[in-house]
């Protein structure tokens, strides 16, 4: 269950905030529009019969949010973490579907849209939220609108837009562990009524949280040589630059053409792989070398320190083009990725299992046209069309055990062609009843060239070309939605839609065997869904809950099996593989409330029952070797990975109005998630217990408005954590994670 001393600290302060609060006037709470329905204009969330959590500009602001890792514990059974393994990569969860881990060729459950944007390639895509205009949150599948393999939920980012007017908007951060980040944009018109430009410049640096200071002991009676010495600074530092140009130009009063770049550069430290002590089985660092691991959570020791080399780019173009009876839309977009890593991986002074510069690259163009329209009181639609074509590159270098082994290469070159159609539609019964018809029909195509380990020369040359797979799939999934208005305030409706995920093949496969039996059939998904949305007719009250019940069919999962280390020295074998069938679900509650004029309580709570039906072929029950018998039975009882059954979160916000114009704003929050395992076989050692995290910030703004002048604190409680964990038969480790920190920021807006 969730703390009640953790929830009694928050409402405590919020009782507090509520006594001093002035007056007891009424305020409303701000209506947020979402454009991720893709209609003519934008809906509000309270008229829209899904499932979403929209934040906009200034509740970014309010929770000090960096990155859609922050907004996820915004929004109920949404675990937003990152892959930590290796830098820049999302490990998103929405509704107990995701990926877990770092396979490239594992097609994201949750899908992220940025400015209409597909991101077809994970890494780089947890996004600063800088200059952001709002981030929706969509749970479970959407098949209709979105497609594109989102079978778990989508994340639909927009950028604030230039307005022709002249506005300049900056924040500076510092902090502990040398945090210091700038953040500005500027935008103004550049020909009258015509062309309006804008530019968004971020940059971002800090300190590691986790540093080396040649930490742990060695056991002489084991290995009598001593620790190396070999400081490598701290993990993983940031440093980040971001550069976002716009133009917008309306060459008439019906057209509109947005042009939107993006330049990244992420020099980042990488991954704070922490070794940990496996009691009940010592790995190799202890039981070999005899080394034991500092117990400061936030101290390591590793031999291996080099900074990540990312660059992305991005172009897209939007048209939209008001003929009248309808708004036609164009979004076409182009990205690319160069991304270069290296990792310690083992978290220990010791080679025993390195990522020594790995080299990624990714190109990706696509293009939707759409039509929307309301030409008649009876009923509305969107319809059109959707082409995307990926291809990338990964080569991935392995260090493991020298001298024992020599270094390995896997190389891995996919191409992947997608294209659909669709159409959603609003069938206005009467004044309270409407009815949502929709569907889309997907084609894939998906061809690999592979080279295991030992196939290829470590600087990824001399592959063998021989060992290619191909496939294509297609699917169509339909939606059905009925909506009832109760009156002005409220409405409920209920939807059935199903969704669906192409087959795909395992391009990080270690053998010729493992990548020919590692290819998972396309995962399917019927969904239903009942919701309760209401905004109190003063303004003060709103609340919205949801029901679901979630049928998968070849549900892929990405699984890490036992095997002999004469197999493996790392003694697993990974595969991506179907677990026949599974049943998720769960309840949702989101709830904001304005007791008294200018304070208000935002909360959350989710829920989510996550199980396997069905899982044959998987070696579950801890004897090495498949049985037909044992093993489906253990399957069928393992949780979710990185699945929590409980998320809650609670927060309180008062501005005290001061003499003079000025006002001060206080706010606290706390997000908990309850325990959740690491792994497809819920092993104990590296199970994440249940944790809080309690923040709060003060900021004080000038009459004008356009000064704030702010101190926050994150993880006041100072909980240790980590977003995900590994065992296996040379190393035990956990990643990720945050310690108590402080900072101040100063923003300024003309």
């Amino acid at each position: 269950m969730i703390p009640a001393s953790r929830f009694v600290v928050v409402a405590a302060v919020s009782a507090v905030l509520v006594f001093l609060a002035p007056g007891h006037t009424q305020a409303q709470i701000e209506e947020i529009i979402v454009t991720s329905q893709k209609r003519t204009e934008g809906l509000s969330v309270q008229d829209i019969p899904v499932a979403l959590t929209a934040v906009d500009e200034a509740l970014l602001d309010s929770v000090f949010a960096i990155d859609l890792v922050d907004v996820g514990r915004l929004a109920p059974n949404a675990t937003l973490h990152p892959a930590s393994t290796f830098t820049a990569t999302p490990n998103f969860f929405i509704r107990g579907i995701g990926v877990s881990g770092t396979t490239r060729s594992l097609d994201p459950a949750v899908g992220i849209f940025v400015d209409g944007m597909y991101i077809g390639y994970p890494v780089g895509a947890i996004l600063d939220v800088f200059d952001r205009e709002s981030i929706e949150v969509l749970r479970g599948p959407q098949g209709t609108i979105f497609g594109r393999n989102v079978t778990g939920g989508a994340i639909n980012v927009r950028s604030k837009r230039p307005t022709g007017e002249f506005a300049f908007d900056s924040d500076v951060v510092v902090g502990d562990f040398n945090r210091f980040d700038v953040s500005a944009s500027v935008e103004g018109s550049l020909v009258e009524d015509r062309v309006a430009g804008k530019i968004a410049l971020i940059s971002r640096s800090r300190d590691g949280y986790w540093e080396d200071n040649n930490g742990g002991t060695i056991d002489p009676d084991i290995n009598p040589d001593p620790l190396p010495d070999s400081p490598t600074g701290t993990k993983p530092d940031i440093d980040l630059i971001v550069v976002r140009p716009m133009l917008q130009f309306t060459p008439s009063d019906n057209v509109e053409i947005t042009l939107i770049g993006e330049v990244l550069r992420d020099n980042s430290g990488t991954a704070n792989s922490r070794n940990i002590i496996n009691p009940d089985n010592p790995r190799r660092p202890i039981a070999v070398l005899g080394y034991t691991p500092p117990s400061d959570p936030y101290e390591i020791n590793h031999d291996l320190n080099e900074n990540a080399d990312l660059k992305t780019e991005h172009l897209i173009g939007e048209l939209n083009w008001d003929l009248g009876h309808g708004v036609l839309t164009s979004i076409t977009s182009w990205r690319q990725l160069e991304f270069d890593s290296s990792t310690d991986f083992d978290g220990t002074p010791f080679t025993i299992f390195h990522f020594p510069l790995n080299s990624e690259e990714q190109d990706q163009v696509s293009q939707e046209l759409r039509y929307a329209s309301r030409f008649s009181d009876n009923y509305e639609f969107v319809a059109g069309a959707f082409y995307f074509d990926q291809s990338y590159f990964v080569g991935e270098r392995r260090r493991i055990l020298p001298p024992a082994l020599p270094d390995q290469a896997i190389v891995a070159d996919m191409d992947h062609m997608t294209w659909s159609v669709f159409a959603e539609g609003n069938i206005f019964l009467n004044d309270d009843w409407t009815l949502t018809l929709g569907g889309r029909w997907t084609y894939e195509e998906k061809d690999v060239t592979f080279g295991p380990l030992g196939s290829c020369e470590v600087d990824f040359s001399s592959c063998d070309p021989s060992l290619q797979r191909d496939g294509d799939w297609d699917d169509f999934t339909p939606k059905v939605a009925l909506k009832y208005q109760i009156n002005d305030d409220s409405m409920v409706y209920g939807s059935w839609t199903e969704g669906f995920r192409s087959g795909t093949f395992d391009a990080r496969a270690r053998t010729v065997d493992s990548f020919l039996n590692s290819s998972p059939a396309p995962e399917s998904v019927t969904a239903f869904e009942f919701g309760y949305k209401v905004l109190s007719s003063d303004g003060r009250l709103r609340f919205n809950a949801a029901i679901f019940h979630n049928d998968y069919q070849d549900i892929q999962r990405l699984a890490l099996e036992p095997v002999p280390v004469e197999v493996d020295p790392e003694g697993v074998a990974q595969r991506l593989i179907n677990a026949a069938e599974a049943t998720i679900q769960g309840i949702e509650l989101e709830l904001s409330y304005v007791p008294v004029e200018n304070f208000v309580i935002d909360a959350s709570l989710g829920y989510v029952d996550a199980g396997y039906d069905e899982f044959d072929g998987f070696d579950a029950d801890g004897v090495l070797g498949f049985d037909p018998v044992t093993d489906p039975a253990a399957a069928r009882a393992l949780k979710f990975e990185r699945v929590p059954e409980l998320t809650g979160y609670l927060a309180g916000t008062w501005i005290r109005p001061l003499d003079g114009g000025a006002e001060l704003s206080f706010r606290a929050s706390y997000w908990w998630t309850d325990e959740y395992y690491n792994d497809a076989l819920n092993a104990e050692i590296i199970k994440q217990d249940a944790y809080g995290l309690i923040d709060a910030n003060v900021t004080w703004t000038n009459a004008d408005g356009n000064v704030k002048v702010s101190l926050f604190g994150r993880n006041l409680a100072d909980e240790e954590f980590f977003d995900f964990g590994l065992d296996n038969a040379l190393t035990t480790l956990t990643w990720g994670g945050m310690p108590r920190n402080f900072g101040i920021r100063l923003s300024y807006s003309y």
